[in-house]
């Protein structure tokens, strides 16, 4: 009698969840629940999911639409300018196509590694695409300080984001 054995979630629940917490990290930090929500420290899951759908060879439209809405959600709860979260993680999920492609072996390191790539890339890209839209006056170290964050952390829900075998098919696009 295996009365307390229990599956693993299927890909599509994970997903799901790796959806939603991408979702909350746009909207919780804009609600006025105090400085527990606050970014940093609150992770931008919306990173993960870029190279987590990057990673995974996600082809096609939807992921990059869906990077882009919750760009422009996150633009708006923010506070504008519009497009300027929409390009961060749209450029993430172009980057993490290259550094899946090129970290490919399969173990966490490498993946950790091209996240972390991705990561630091698009602190620069926050960096000259603020500069840009606010002036030369605007800080990115919140961004960068909720980057290095979501990156420490990225080894822990990236199976929320990436399937086991995702290195395996990046390094068979080669």
């Amino acid at each position: 009698m295996n009365v307390f054995r229990m599956r693993a979630p299927g890909r599509g629940a994970l997903r799901a969840w790796g959806f939603a917490l991408a979702v909350a990290s746009v909207i919780l930090p804009a609600l006025p629940l105090g400085p527990l929500f606050a970014q940093p420290p609150m992770p931008l899951a919306v990173l993960w999911a870029a190279y987590g759908w990057a990673a995974e060879d996600e082809s096609g439209w939807r992921a990059p639409l869906m990077l882009a809405v919750l760009g422009l959600l996150h633009d708006q709860l923010a506070g504008g300018p519009y497009g300027l979260f929409a390009a961060i993680y749209v450029s993430a999920y172009l980057v993490g196509r290259i550094a899946a492609n090129i970290m490919s072996a399969p173990n966490l390191v490498s993946l950790w590694g091209g996240f972390i790539v991705t990561t630091l890339i698009s602190i620069g890209v926050a960096y000259v695409l603020a500069r840009l839209g606010l002036g030369r006056n605007i800080s990115v170290l919140p961004y960068a300080e909720a980057a290095i964050i979501t990156a420490i952390i990225f080894p822990i829900v990236r199976p929320l984001y990436m399937s086991a075998s995702a290195s395996l098919r990046a390094g068979a696009r080669r």
